[in-house]
């Protein structure tokens, strides 16, 4: 079985100007560590910003991620200037390839392949070439793309280990992605993709009908049904005024007395009008404040006091100004009780207009009108318009609700089929993947000492999951977040090291502070790995790790292998990855 995919191998990671030491890769184990603390007041960050995490940071960058979404975006122009070159020298197969990206001209990575210089204007582009140097003559959907496939190879912290399809920034919140599983298991990607194409047409029909659901059911305040017996309802009112309408229309008497109704018509709604306009000039007529009283004590006061100031030409006798204010109250009664009274007649006189013209209207329209449906054919016309607007547009959102009803279950249809095909391409895959299920229990049993563990993969042909697949790994006294860690070890090592999966496995693999589980578990995942190199190093495992972690073991000879010998790098309190900067504020405390 020939290999499908080059390896890949890390060489050198530098940069223009030195704004960090350069370092140097080779094969097998590569240890990236980080010197805990000696100032004790830095609680519970014993290794944090030394820079292990960010170094990965500047492999992935080269390896071409988004720049808005790495933490190199937020560190400072005067401690990594936008001009300087990140440079990733590496093989891809046998052939040498160099990579140099900066932060000013992100989107305009340059190559050094076969002695050419390659420069891009289009990060797609850059992407895209990395992907055929990769997957050499492999083209079309068969293949993941290179950011997809680098995702899984460089598990960041950010991702927490927490499941293995999981690779991403938890805070992202990524959908998972299975392409690059599927396509290390040999399992068919164009199925696949078929089946989340459907998905995502059952999303989007689904969401149409619920727009159309809310509207019909006045936001599910009522049932689809009442909304069909409310519109029968409906049609059946139609029927009959436009029954009555037609009958005015053809009636050999309507056409003798159309004109009548019109005038009729006409002189009610002026009549009704002017009634309206005199019923609010009465009610503010009575709501008017009636006049003050003021008491004749306080009069006789006031008389008082001017008679004191101004003696003898104060002329009026007190009973004559009394009597004044007297006179004045009540003609003010009389006036608004007047006015009042004049309206009331004014009122009445159009209601008996109102009443004899509805009487004249009422004969008039019972001659063609037999029924009675029709009382006024003004209104008759506006509400049989109004209803028949009403009835037109609930019977559209019908129409689309049940096309899209129909649309969706037949999409439904559609995904089983098409889960099927995929269940047909797993049986079909069914020897190699009982060689990577006992892959898996060979490194469960090397590392948990038991081979208490099951790997399965199978559509899901039910519910409303988005992820047509379920690929389950599970392991001895599974659950906790740190079993979640060794269960993402094991994963990313039977892929890289299985007998079929390795030829679809670039061998390069990157774990950003995966150890972070007990004792036991760090010592015997570090000498499975060992054993590996000693084995086989035509792999490239680099490790970011506490050195703090493994000390004692090693004291202790536990850990199998010259931990000094494998390591390429060490970042220190006082020797950070990048020198002149806190990594403190990018954190957020993480590890990086």
């Amino acid at each position: 079985m020939g290999k499908e995919i080059k390896r890949i191998c890390l060489e050198k990671l530098s940069s223009e100007n030195g704004v960090f030491d350069e370092i140097i890769f080779h094969d097998g184990i590569n240890l990236i560590l980080g010197e805990k603390y000696d100032d004790s007041s830095i609680k519970g960050r014993k290794t944090n910003g030394v820079g292990k995490s960010m170094c990965i940071e500047f492999i992935d960058f080269t390896f071409l991620c988004d720049y808005s979404k790495s933490r190199i975006a937020k560190i400072p122009k005067e401690v990594l200037p936008e001009e300087e070159d990140i440079i990733l020298e590496l093989t891809i197969g046998e052939e040498s390839v160099t990579i140099k990206r900066n932060r000013k001209n992100q989107e305009k990575p340059i190559f050094y392949h076969e002695n050419k210089r390659v420069q891009f204007n289009k990060l797609a582009d850059a992407r895209e070439y990395l992907r055929e140097l990769i997957f050499g003559e492999l083209t079309g959907k068969n293949i993941p793309s290179v950011r997809n496939l680098l995702s899984i190879l460089i598990r960041d912290e950010k991702s927490e280990f927490s499941d293995i399809l999981k690779c991403h920034d938890l805070t992202r919140r990524i959908p998972d992605d299975l392409t690059v599983h599927l396509y290390m298991l040999d399992i068919s990607l164009d199925n696949y993709k078929k089946v989340l194409d459907t998905i995502r047409e059952v999303d989007k029909t689904t969401t149409a009908l619920n727009k159309i659901k809310k509207e019909l059911t006045d936001n599910g305040s009522k049932k689809i049904s009442d909304v069909k017996a409310e519109l029968n309802e409906l049609d059946g009112e139609l029927v009959q005024l436009e029954e009555a309408i037609e009958t005015f229309k053809t009636n050999d008497a309507f056409s003798s007395i159309e004109t009548e109704l019109v005038e009729i018509e006409n002189q009610l709604d002026q009549l009704r009008g002017h009634q309206k306009i005199l019923k609010l000039e009465y009610d503010k007529i009575r709501s008017l404040p009636k006049p003050e009283q003021v008491d004749d004590t306080e009069i006789e006061l006031v008389y008082n006091q001017f008679k004191e100031n101004l003696g003898n030409t104060v002329v009026k006798s007190l009973n004559e100004v009394v009597g004044f204010k007297n006179k004045v109250e009540q003609f003010q009664r009389v006036l608004i009780n007047q006015k009042a009274r004049e309206l009331e007649k004014q009122i009445a006189d159009i209601s008996g207009k109102i009443r004899n013209l509805d009487d004249q209207y009422a004969r008039k329209i019972q001659i063609v009108d037999k029924k009675g449906v029709l009382k006024n054919l003004k209104t008759g016309l506006r509400i049989y318009e109004s209803k028949r607007e009403a009835a037109a547009h609930t019977q559209l959102l019908f129409d689309q609700y049940d096309q899209y009803d129909k649309q969706r279950r037949q999409l439904n249809i559609r995904k089983q089929e098409q889960l099927l095909h995929i269940d047909d391409d797993i049986e079909a895959m069914a020897n190699e993947l009982k060689s990577f299920k006992m892959t898996i229990s060979d490194i469960h049993e090397s590392i948990m000492g038991n081979r208490e563990c099951s790997f399965d993969i199978k559509a899901q042909p039910k519910g409303q999951s988005k992820i047509p697949l379920e690929i389950d790994l599970r392991i001895f006294d599974d659950g906790s977040r740190s079993v979640n860690r060794t269960k993402v070890f094991i994963y990313d090592m039977a892929l890289m090291f299985n007998e079929y999966t390795s030829n679809r496995h670039p061998r390069f693999l990157v774990h950003d502070n995966i150890f972070d589980v007990d004792q036991d578990t760090l010592v015997q995942c570090l000498n499975y790995i060992y054993k590996q190199e000693e084995y086989d190093s035509g792999f490239q495992y680099i490790l970011t790790l506490n050195r703090d972690k493994i000390e004692n073991e090693e004291r202790r000879k536990l850990i199998k292998m010259d931990v000094d010998a494998h390591e390429v790098a060490i970042f220190t309190k006082k020797k950070k990855f990048l020198n002149s900067f806190s990594l403190y504020p990018l954190t957020e405390k993480r590890e990086i």
